[in-house]
């Protein structure tokens, strides 16, 4: 009895080793078989790099490669040295397609940089792009000994961080936005897109600064003033009333200035001339002691106008020239 139990449990596993290999040889040829291999790779969540590069990287490295184990690793490797990208995931999609999901960096503000660049910061003060040319729509960031730095690294300098931890932990019920963040040895101004200058100090109770900033804000809205607000030391903030900007100036043109001078024209007696008329407005016409035309006037004759080329004949009209008129003389 003994013995026939030891034959069949033998048996049983001897059997299970020939199901497992078998198996095993099964999958390791369906691995190697064209049948499971990657023909098609779909890239989700990109928003600043374009799918295009995305693929020319991670293409050669998973193209006609077994979805069953395929080179993931190498892929996240090759992927996370672009510098928008903060994380990589895949997912399969039986039997030939890989899907690469793409978290990227968020672009938070443009950094004033040294040498004329611009610098794209993501909230942990990552450089995601260096750029000569003018900063995107975006808060942008100033520190007083402008800061350089290569995409994909980080800044030196210790403002810059505090500029983007400013800007990156603005609580949810601050409904204002600034336009401009600039940090001297970490001393933070600001200034919003509505234009009012705010004095915020260092880093150093920030929740609170903020609550006290956005009630300030608030009231000077709703006053409809503008101010400056200094919450650098939150328990005493200070508001100072700015005065309104000054009208722009009318700007009057050559012909308009030229137009009101002839309406406001007196006549004078003898000649029979228009005082002030576009003479002095750059026109050609009779300046002062002008020959008149066809005509007398201040010599003895009468005239549809007055000479049109200045007091010696040729020339631009003077400084109170003007047209003679069909006026008989008295």
């Amino acid at each position: 009895m003994a013995s026939g139990h030891m034959r069949s449990y033998l048996w049983k596993v001897t059997l299970a080793v020939l199901l497992a290999g078998i198996g095993a040889a099964a999958v390791f040829l369906l691995s190697q078989s064209s049948v499971l291999a990657v023909n098609e790779i779909i890239v989700d969540g990109n928003r600043v790099i374009p799918t295009e590069q995305i693929l020319e990287k991670a293409g050669p490295l998973l193209r006609n490669q077994s979805i069953i184990h395929p080179s993931f690793d190498a892929v996240r490797g090759e992927l996370g040295g672009m510098p928008y990208i903060e994380s990589v995931d895949f997912d399969r999609d039986f039997p030939n397609t890989v899907i690469i999901h793409i978290r990227e960096y968020r672009a938070l503000a443009c950094l004033k940089g040294a040498a004329g660049m611009n610098y794209i910061l993501a909230p942990d003060s990552r450089i995601l792009a260096a750029q000569a040319e003018s900063c995107p729509v975006m808060p942008v960031v100033m520190t007083k000994t402008p800061c350089a730095g290569e995409a994909g690294g980080f800044s030196e300098c210790a403002d810059v961080g505090a500029g983007t931890d400013f800007l990156a932990n603005i609580p949810v019920s601050f409904n204002y936005e600034f336009a401009e963040v600039s940090v001297d040895n970490g001393d933070i101004r600001a200034r919003t897109k509505t234009g009012v200058n705010v004095h915020f100090g260092s880093l150093d109770k920030y929740g609170l600064k903020f609550e006290v900033l956005r009630q300030l804000l608030a009231r000077s809205v709703a006053a409809g003033v503008q101010v400056t607000i200094d919450v650098s030391v939150p328990e005493r903030p200070v508001t100072k009333e700015e005065a309104p900007p000054p009208p722009p100036e009318t700007i009057t043109s050559a012909d308009e200035s030229a137009q009101a001078a002839v309406s406001a024209a007196t006549t004078t007696g003898t000649g029979a001339t228009v005082d002030g008329a576009q003479g002095a407005a750059g026109e050609s016409g009779a300046g002062a002691g002008g020959t008149p035309v066809n005509g007398t006037g201040a010599g003895g004759t009468t005239g549809n106008e007055a000479g049109r080329n200045g007091a010696a004949g040729e020339g631009t009209g003077g400084a109170g020239g003007g047209i003679a008129t069909d006026v008989p003389q008295q």
